[in-house]
């Protein structure tokens, strides 16, 4: 741990500091190369008191700590080292003593224990340079991107409650990914917390990466190894609000010290917890340096920020005023990433209708980089609920997302909110009887994959996963053994090949030129849309039928010599290739917005992707 400077105090408040987790928390001091002791900082600025308790001192009060200024405290123990167990008892100016987790630690203890751990961050040998160098130099808009979002608790486990470090799953998880086509994994939060049920998004340490999946230097193998294979990691990060157990934040000095003073913003009622004052100075500069430990350190490539709405509105939604000490922080978070973190990604879960989320900066948006489309995955999934013969009255819930599509740059996402809490899985969304609910999933996501947008999906969509997920069960891989989900993980894959090596669906995401719609036929849930790009003979056609009946007509299309079909989502493929391909021939005639027409025949519940004979 490096000495304080003038230049510390002075950023951490002003709400600048970058880099807190290097002078505060506990760090390992070295004599001649040596372990010598820990010095152990921390930010309490209304407590009475602080002693530094642990294993190293039976748990006995005694060691005190000296007040510093700017709130700070500080205490070096000698003999004190690596995995060394610990808390601050923190007296209150009333006198009463609560023993609290460090709110720097880089480690803690398995739950349901709850002190800090001593942990050295130093030394681990990357071996990720060529990733990261590509990475600066992508221009992910133009890019394909997949994003599988993964509980790594669920994904695969030992047995109840047992589960795999991330040095054990990671090569299995490598070969899964890269079958599937996903270009990046997103973990649900793994900072540290107390409950399962909460799947990391009630945090009590934030710098902790949780003692599940094993040691901070674990996690740190486990993206690397992604980073060699050609994936890219994403951290899920919740800077809104935190769990108010007793050896967390809330209250940590005895006075809403990291929360709002006054109840009414400091209390979170939807989810029980405590709402981060975000205009603190200090509470800044915990956040804002967390933001950059995590890319940092770890190498993360890129940040998914939970719950924007509530850091944009003052109670998260469209109606409350908009907290604009909070909107001002996360412009900073943003453009320290920027700045500092080249390839690196910003993500909003946002469902309010702010504008301009995805705007840069210097513009003035927010300065994030993809927004989740919230509003398309809520219509979509909407519509492909309802009976067929019921669908022909609500087009728009299919067509609406082309109205605001280019306003933000979207991500679609299939992700864990939707298969929980009695919602049911993707494929039990669908209306119908079992063997129409997969056919139907097979169209939904052949759709999903052309529309405008990056595509995110939840772990198990990708074999028609039948169980709602639980946080304490790992995914039904025994389904696997039957014919109906292994066609839907075939199908899975082959779609995700042919995303890959079709610019069309990727290049012109975010620009008006990549898609046109050729064909609505409402009332008959009949669609066809262009996708287009720099290349003509690299167009795509994409024509759905979410009717259960049989699709005939005519459709305007450009003017080429003719189409070919080059995926059906109903039709089986060979090695990504689609067998004894239909072709369509155009025919001179006017139709729609064209001079010339093809006749298609969709069958029900299908999508298909025709490419354009030149």
């Amino acid at each position: 741990m490096r000495t304080l400077t003038a230049e510390d105090y002075y950023f951490l408040e002003k709400g600048e500091h970058e880099r807190l987790h290097e002078i505060l928390g506990a760090h390992i001091q070295y004599h001649n190369e040596r372990p010598c002791g820990t010095t152990f900082r921390v930010w309490a600025p209304n407590a009475k008191s602080i002693q530094v308790i642990g294993a190293f001192n039976n748990w006995e009060e005694g060691n005190y700590m000296h007040r510093l200024q700017s709130g700070l405290w500080e205490l070096y123990i000698p003999h004190v080292e690596d995995y060394y167990e610990y808390k601050y008892l923190v007296e209150h100016q009333n006198g009463n003593k609560v023993a609290k987790a460090d709110p720097f630690a880089f480690w803690s203890e398995v739950r349901p224990h709850t002190a800090s751990r001593v942990y050295n961050l130093e030394g681990y040998n990357w071996q990720d340079e060529n990733w990261l160098t590509t990475r600066a130099e992508k221009n992910f808009q133009q890019e394909p991107m997949m994003v599988y979002e993964l509980h790594l608790g669920s994904w695969k486990t030992k047995g109840e409650e047992l589960y795999y470090k991330y040095s054990e799953i990671v090569d299995e998880l490598i070969e899964y990914v890269q079958e599937h086509g996903f270009t990046h994994v997103e973990l649900l939060p793994i900072m540290e917390h107390p409950l399962d049920a909460s799947w990391g998004y009630q945090v009590t340490g934030y710098y902790s990466t949780t003692s599940r999946y094993g040691e901070p230097k674990d996690l740190m193998y486990f993206i690397d190894r992604c980073h060699q294979a050609g994936i890219g990691v994403l951290l899920d990060w919740v800077p809104v609000h935190f769990c108010k157990d007793s050896h967390g934040l809330y209250m940590f000095d005895g006075t809403p010290q990291f929360e709002y003073d006054q109840e009414h913003d400091r209390e979170n009622y939807q989810w029980g917890t405590a709402n981060f004052n975000l205009h603190k100075p200090e509470v800044r500069s915990f956040l804002l340096s967390n933001v950059r430990y995590w890319l940092e350190k770890f190498h993360f490539d890129g940040i998914r920020v939970d719950a924007v709405s509530y850091l944009i509105y003052w109670h998260g939604n469209d109606q409350g005023a908009v907290n604009n000490g909070a909107v001002d922080f996360m412009k900073r978070v943003n453009y320290m990433v920027h700045e500092h973190f080249k390839g690196a990604l910003m993500i909003a879960e946002d469902s309010s209708s702010y504008g301009k989320v995805t705007t840069p900066l210097d513009k003035g948006g927010l300065g994030f980089d993809l927004k989740w489309n919230l509003g398309w995955m809520n219509d979509t999934l909407k519509y492909m609920g309802r009976k067929a013969i019921h669908r022909q009255y609500h087009t728009g819930e299919i067509t609406f997302s082309m109205f605001y599509n280019y306003s933000e740059q979207f991500i679609l996402p299939l992700s864990h909110d939707e298969v929980v809490h009695g919602k049911r899985t993707i494929v039990e969304k669908m209306s119908g009887n079992y063997e129409e609910q997969f056919r139907q999933a097979r169209a939904y996501y052949a759709w999903m994959f052309a529309h405008p947008g990056k595509k995110l999906s939840f772990m198990g969509n990708e074999f028609g996963h039948l169980r709602e997920w639980h946080e304490y069960r790992e995914l039904d891989w025994l389904l696997l053994k039957y014919p109906t989900h292994i066609g839907f993980q075939n199908f899975f894959k082959n779609l995700g090949s042919y995303y890959h090596k079709t610019p069309a669906f990727w290049q012109w995401d975010y620009h008006f030129r990549g898609f046109e719609w050729l064909m609505i036929r409402g009332e008959q849930n009949v669609f066809g849309f262009q996708r287009r790009t720099t290349r003509a003979e690299e167009h795509r056609i994409v024509l759905t039928n979410f009717s259960d009946h049989e699709f005939n007509g005519p459709m305007g299309v450009p003017n080429v010599k003719g189409y070919t079909e080059v995926f059906h989502s109903y039709r089986e493929m060979e090695n990504g290739v689609l067998q004894t391909p239909k072709t369509y021939t155009v025919k001179p005639d006017p139709c729609d917005n064209y001079r010339q027409r093809i006749d298609v025949t969709i069958p029900p519940f299908t999508t298909i992707y025709l490419q354009p004979q030149l």
